[in-house]
């Protein structure tokens, strides 16, 4: 059987649009781990600005679509002041380690938050979530 030259433009053009369909994960919302930069120092001060929000932006999808500013979650995790809020009352806490007391995070995983994230997550908790 031979394919007409609109046939295989047609073929073509449906294998092209199956193939470059919109996904709009990035590499690092998908693989946090990344972020890492092989240590996970807790000693330190943990700095919501260069500690936690870039694991939630990147865990939580709260710079790109599950908690952002638009987000349908009604848990915006974007801003200081609505993270700090979430901290304060256990229930961002309580979503990252699956204790039951909140739907667990991130949702339809397998798996928590990696150690590191939830160490500094917990440290910056127990300090009062402060912003800095």
């Amino acid at each position: 059987m031979k394919l007409s030259a609109y046939h295989f433009i047609l073929v073509t053009g449906a294998v092209l649009a199956v193939l470059s369909g919109c996904y709009y994960d990035n590499k690092e919302e998908l693989h946090p781990e990344l972020l890492l930069s092989g240590n996970c120092d807790t000693t330190v001060v943990i700095k919501y600005s260069t500690d936690i929000q870039p694991i939630l932006n990147n865990s939580c999808g709260a710079n790109n679509s599950c908690h952002g500013s638009s987000s349908t979650s009604g848990i915006p995790l974007n801003a200081y002041n609505d993270t700090r809020s979430v901290a304060v009352t256990g229930k961002l806490w309580s979503a990252i380690v699956w204790d039951g007391n909140a739907s667990q995070m991130p949702q339809g995983s397998s798996s928590q938050i990696n150690d590191c994230y939830q160490a500094k997550i917990r440290k910056w908790i127990d300090e009062g979530a402060p912003d800095n």
